[in-house]
């Protein structure tokens, strides 16, 4: 993926040729519209991600809880009661966003972690203390 400017982004048509409101009156112009988006050049597919390229397909926000076992550190899923180990933190940042709306202001730390199984995921640090999957890179 090459990179892109913020004015290239404006200046893609937001439709293809020829679409007037309402965008989806039938399933076929729902087609048409996702493929006019797909051929832009800053938007990709999770499965076009590269590894440890500091992309991430973005999930729901899940919970999780990480526990030490014998040493070692395992993230598990509450909703699927999953384990998982945590073999490698690969990088680590902090993300804040929405800061001028209380409600969806997001200040938190993320680590993208190595996880047993060969999974490379984004776990957040929340402020509250507890922790969320928010990030999978494919």
């Amino acid at each position: 993926m090459t990179a892109t400017s913020t004015s290239e982004i404006h200046g893609y048509p937001l439709r293809p040729e020829g679409f007037l409101e309402p965008l989806f009156p039938t399933p076929s112009s729902k087609r048409a519209v996702a493929e006019h988006l797909l051929e832009a050049p800053w938007l990709m597919r999770a499965s076009e991600l590269e590894e440890r390229a500091g992309e991430a397909a973005h999930v729901s926000e899940e919970p999780v809880t990480l526990e030490v076992c014998g040493g070692l550190t395992e993230v598990v899923r509450s909703g699927a009661g999953r384990r998982s180990k945590v073999l490698e933190v690969l990088d680590r940042w902090r993300e804040v966003k929405g800061w001028w709306e209380e409600e969806r202001r997001v200040d938190r730390v993320v680590f993208r972690v190595l996880l047993s199984g060969g999974l490379v995921a984004d776990l957040a640090r929340e402020r509250s203390g507890g922790w969320s999957l928010v990030g999978v890179v494919d």
